[in-house]
C-alpha cells in the first residue's frame, strides 16, 4: 500500500517537473523572441580594441612626460640650491635625516593599531 502511494506521489512530482520544465522553456523562448541575440560584428571588436590600445598609448606618454618634467624641475632646483646657497641643500638634508625616522615610527604604530583591532 505505501508502495503504491509512493509510486503515485513520485509520478505526481514528475508530471509537476515536466510542467515546470516546459513552463520554463516556453518562457525562454518568448525572452528570445522579444530579445533576439546577435553576434557582433568582429571588425567593430577589432576597431574598439585598436582606439583603447591608442587611447592607453597617449596617456602613458602624458604620464612619462609628466613625470620627466617634474624630475627635471626637482633636479634644476635641487642643483641651482646647491650651487647658489649649499648651506639650504645641508639644511634640508638634516630636516630628512631627522624627519624620516619619525614617518616611519608613525607608520608603524598605525599597522601595530590596526593589526590589533583586527585580532580582537
Amino acid at each position: 500500500m505505501k508502495e503504491n502511494d509512493s509510486r503515485n506521489s513520485n509520478s505526481l512530482l514528475d508530471d509537476e517537473d515536466e510542467l515546470t520544465v516546459k513552463q520554463i522553456i516556453n518562457g525562454l523562448e518568448k525572452l528570445d523572441q522579444w530579445n533576439p541575440v546577435s553576434t557582433p560584428d568582429l571588425q567593430l571588436f577589432q576597431q574598439n580594441v585598436e582606439l583603447e590600445k591608442n587611447r592607453i598609448r597617449k596617456k602613458q606618454w602624458k604620464d612619462l612626460l609628466t613625470f620627466i618634467s617634474v624630475a627635471v624641475f626637482v633636479l634644476s632646483v635641487v642643483i641651482a640650491i646647491v650651487y647658489h646657497e649649499p648651506i639650504f641643500y645641508l639644511y634640508f638634508q638634516l630636516v630628512g635625516i631627522i624627519l624620516l625616522p619619525l614617518a616611519f615610527n608613525k607608520t608603524r604604530k598605525k599597522v601595530r593599531n590596526e593589526d590589533l583591532q583586527q585580532s580582537k
